[in-house]
């Protein structure tokens, strides 16, 4: 063959391996399909296979590899006899032929000696098969696979990732078209913008030399300047065209790069399939949202989650048939790998099992934690000991798992491309993982903060909102500082102290952060902007630094750090109310709190727990009344207005019980006159405190000193 012959087959042998694969997937998920599907899909999806595997054939043949011609020729055989033999097919028939898949990808891409051989074994037992389901007599057993020889082999196509996510992606056309309009475009304003500036140049040396001319200087002033304003807004109006002109060329630019969910989830049917085999379960996957995109980058991490998630769920989470069906289940367990849109920026990936759910106590042994320290935990809390590297309930380590490190990979693999992970488990139920991943890399809608004179650029998508505090509404639970959002008390986290700063006197922003299922809220000194970015990777030399994903340039030309929530929401102190209520002394005065308005009763709440009492709340007087005849308490803090049964009221009730006309009662209002304050202590009020003034000093103060 000549050199230029042999070049041209070359390259389309190279058009052939994108053409085979494609193939070689829609016949896997065909041969999945026909081992689960009754009769009445078997005919149709034998069709299918049969007409997708004549199209390899010829194809294989036009780029002479005959050994891959031979094979789906067998193949053919095999099939067509199957066609006839709805559910003749048993289990290792189709290991067989999932084989003869496997072998037809390596024959596509590099048909080393090794494989030809294998396939040769293979085409002889697809013709003992094809003869077995005709009716045909078959003497012996079906030849085994021919043995390999010493040459290398290559590596295993199942964990080789998609080509798409390798690195070549193809672009329609119509896409190029686009791609390249915009690119025009931005030139068109490009050139504008440099004329314009050449102007404006030459506009500054004209009047340098007026300046240097004392005659008439004022009176030929006037045009420079008009033609200085002019010129202004033309570069402003230009300066616009070229933002437009990017935003566009980015999208399509991003557009390009985008490959759809298929890419990763059409591999999970046969690995599922291997691992139930190999772990003697029964599994129904069901796949939803292939068809939307997603960035390449974005794409390859989740491949490597959801490989270990999947692993996860079959391993560990799915239980044998026998032991479902004793716990009144179906034998056979199901997985649920699903992509939705969320908004524009952001995809929601969900696996969900229904498997024994996630063994806290296990976990908690394998990770060494105590039990107390485990019962201080928030379930959230608890869950997250599956991500911690070496946590592992397996009883023994396997080739499947077993070293407790495939949850801790997905983990990593989630914080790096800027995502946030959510886990649920209910025991004998079973378990999900929620992957929150931004559509694209390639920007990041960001928002830029301030702390201890240093800025830093926080994803927008992992902050659930942004409010400011003062210092009186940070208080101390045990060691831990805590701040009350809506009806929450998060543990506060102070940016600047992160990186060895000291703490702030002054109050600052809070950004309340949705990192994952462990919201914190984040102190930092000022709100900058909130902004487009472009990250940036910090290379290899500071890839594991803590609390830093990358870094990103401002527009002033400023390299500011970007965040990772998950890694300071990891090291955040546990935010629920059992922990903060752990910290309280047993043997503390008990009050009751009644305010109608959920934001005042909690931060009272909040208040009186950080000075160590403790405080149980009611929305009005009639709730009130009925938590003081099921309980004991030191004291009452009550607003006056309220629905139903009012302060004043509650006071005079309170007053009227024998149990209760003791019990001290602090009024807290907004009803400042001297009138309304006599009539509060006149119902029977300890004290009177107005809202206008309040100072929690002196509630504290009143509180020790009458109760």
């Amino acid at each position: 063959m000549s050199e230029p012959t042999q070049a041209f087959l070359q390259r389309l042998r190279a058009i052939f391996a994108d053409e085979a694969r494609e193939h070689l997937q829609q016949i896997e998920a065909g041969l999945l399909g026909l081992e689960q599907t009754g009769a009445p899909a078997y005919a149709a999806l034998t069709e299918q296979l049969l007409k997708t595997l004549h199209t390899l054939k010829g194809a294989a043949r036009s780029v002479d590899l005959d050994a891959l011609e031979r094979l789906c020729h067998a193949l053919e055989g095999a099939l067509t006899a199957a066609a006839g033999a709805p559910g003749a097919l048993g289990a290792s028939d189709f290991d067989c032929l999932y084989q003869c898949v496997a072998v037809a990808r390596e024959l596509a891409g590099s048909p080393a000696g090794r494989v030809r051989n294998q396939a040769v074994a293979l085409c002889a037992q697809l013709e003992l098969l094809a003869a077995r389901l005709q009716g045909a007599p078959v003497d012996g057993a079906l030849p085994a696979a021919a043995p390999e020889d010493d040459s290398p082999a290559p590596a295993a196509p199942a964990s080789a990732a998609p080509e798409a996510l390798r690195g070549l992606v193809r672009v329609d056309a119509a896409l190029l078209d686009t791609l390249r309009a915009e690119v025009e475009d931005l030139l068109g304003a490009e050139l504008r913008f440099a004329h314009q500036a050449a102007e404006l140049r030459t506009l500054a040396a004209e009047m340098a030399q007026q300046r240097r001319t004392a005659r008439g200087v004022q009176a030929a002033a006037a045009g420079p300047e008009l033609r200085c304003a002019r010129l202004a807004g033309e570069l402003d109006a230009t300066c616009a065209d070229m933002a437009a002109a990017r935003r566009r060329l980015m999208g399509a630019v991003l557009e390009a790069a985008l490959v759809p969910f298929a890419t990763v989830f059409d591999e999970l049917p046969a690995l599922v399939r291997k691992l139930a085999r190999s772990r003697g379960r029964e599994v129904v996957l069901s796949v939803e949202g292939e068809r939307l995109l997603v960035d390449r980058r974005v794409a390859a991490a989740l491949r490597e989650a959801l490989i270990h998630l999947v692993t996860n769920a079959v391993d560990h989470g799915i239980e044998p048939p026998a032991q479902r069906v004793d716990a009144g289940k179906p034998g056979a367990g199901t997985l649920r790998v699903s992509a939705i849109q969320r908004d524009t920026r952001q995809v929601l990936v969900r696996v969900l099992d229904d498997g024994a759910g996630l063994d806290v106590e296990a976990l908690a042994r394998a990770a060494g934690v105590e039990l107390a320290a485990l019962q201080q935990m928030g379930e959230h809390e608890r869950l997250r000991l599956a991500l911690r590297p070496g946590v592992s309930t397996a009883a023994q380590v396997t080739p499947v798992s077993g070293r407790g490190l495939g949850l801790a990979v997905v983990a990593g693999k989630v914080a790096q491309v800027g995502g946030t992970l959510t886990i649920d488990s209910a025991p004998g139920r079973g378990c999900s993982f929620e992957l929150l991943l931004p559509v694209s890399l390639a920007s990041l809608r960001a928002v830029v903060v301030q702390a201890a004179g240093q800025r830093y650029a926080l994803p927008l998508s992992a902050l659930a909102s942004v409010r400011t505090v003062t210092l009186i509404d940070v208080q101390t639970v045990g060691n831990r500082e805590t701040v009350v959002v809506g009806d929450r008390v998060l543990p506060l986290v102070r940016l600047g102290a992160l990186f060895g700063a000291a703490p702030s006197a002054q109050a600052g922003g809070v950004a309340l952060v949705a990192a994952g299922d462990r919201p914190f809220a984040l102190l930092v000194d000022e709100i900058v902007a909130e902004q487009d970015v472009l990250p940036r990777h910090l290379g290899p030399l500071l890839r594991r630094v803590r609390y830093f994903s990358g870094a990103t340039l401002l527009g002033d030309g400023a390299l500011v750090p970007l965040i990772a929530l998950d890694d300071i929401g990891a090291a955040a102190p546990v935010s629920n109310e059992a922990a903060c209520a752990h910290d309280i002394d047993a043997g503390a005065r008990r009050v009751l709190v009644v305010e109608d308005s959920v934001t005042s009763r909690v931060l009272l709440k909040h208040i009186l727990e950080g000075a160590g009492y403790l405080a149980e709340t009611a929305a009005d007087g009639l709730e009130a009344l009925s938590r003081l005849r099921q309980g004991r308490f030191d004291a009452v803090v009550s607003d006056v207005e309220m629905p139903h049964m009012d302060g004043l009221a509650l006071t005079a009730a309170i007053r009227a019980a024998r149990e209760t006309a003791e019990l001290p009662v602090i009024l807290v209002t907004s009803l400042q006159t001297p009138e309304e304050r006599e009539r509060g202590l006149h119902a029977g009020a300890d004290a009177y405190l107005t809202k206008g003034a309040f100072d929690q000093d002196r509630l504290l103060a009143t509180l020790r000193r009458l109760a």
